[in-house]
């Protein structure tokens, strides 16, 4: 009878330890207020993932080279090399954001990302033409036909040589959107073969680190229909 009666204790203490040890493997870790995080994870603009953390089970921050612009909604992994420049945008209100890469030229090369809102009645080609800026001339393109269309990542830019004057390049890629358009530009110096009429820009090192960068841009936000 005790045998009988010790058996049946292990069978249960067996199936007890049992449910506990399956519960916590289908149920990690919670936080303090006892709410258990979910496993999945979020993709970086660079290919990297996070998961959740936190009280609130948010995901945690990409880490860096990813970029998040909260105020336009949109992150991008920057091109290696590139740093902020928080002096930038001083009073420029279209200016959002500019880095420099670091160790590179006097001036620096830079990309810089400028946000255009559409005005009530106006469109966004509108918009890419009264702030486009021809330099030296400092005239204005007459239409979109000067514009190439470019297709980076799931994203279509009309893009623009702005500048080729004295060993710069300087060109521009915009980005419509419901409300707003977005203008990344690059600054590249030191171009020895500037004045070649078949130089191509966009295979110049510092274009292409743009390109790619651009290849990365994810919108944080869904815009308005």
């Amino acid at each position: 009878m005790k045998t009988l009666f010790a058996g049946i204790v292990l069978i249960i203490v067996l199936a007890v330890g049992g449910f506990f040890y399956r519960n916590v493997l289908e149920h990690p870790s919670a936080p303090a207020n006892g709410t258990a995080c979910t496993l999945d994870a979020k993709i970086c603009p660079d290919g990297t993932t996070v998961g959740r953390s936190g009280p609130n089970c948010e995901f945690t921050a990409c880490p860096a080279p990813n970029v998040s612009l909260d105020s336009i909604q949109i992150a991008f992994a920057l091109p290696a090399g590139y740093v902020a420049n928080p002096a930038a945008p001083g009073s420029d209100a279209s200016l959002i954001a500019a880095y420099e890469r670091s160790g590179s030229t006097t001036p620096a090369d830079a990309i810089i990302v400028r946000d255009y809102p559409i005005p009530a009645g106006e469109t966004a080609d509108d918009v890419i033409l009264a702030n486009t800026h021809l330099e030296p001339s400092d005239m204005a393109p007459k239409d979109m036909n000067a514009f190439t269309p470019k297709i980076i990542g799931t994203h279509t830019y009309s893009e623009i040589t702005i500048e080729r004057f004295e060993a710069v390049v300087h060109s521009a890629y915009f980005l419509p959107r419901a409300s707003d358009v977005l203008e990344f530009e690059v600054l590249e110096h030191n171009v020895e073969e500037w004045q070649k009429p078949n130089l191509i820009p966009d295979n110049l090192p510092e274009h292409q680190a743009l390109i790619k960068m651009l290849g990365t841009l994810e919108d944080l936000a869904p815009q308005p229909e």
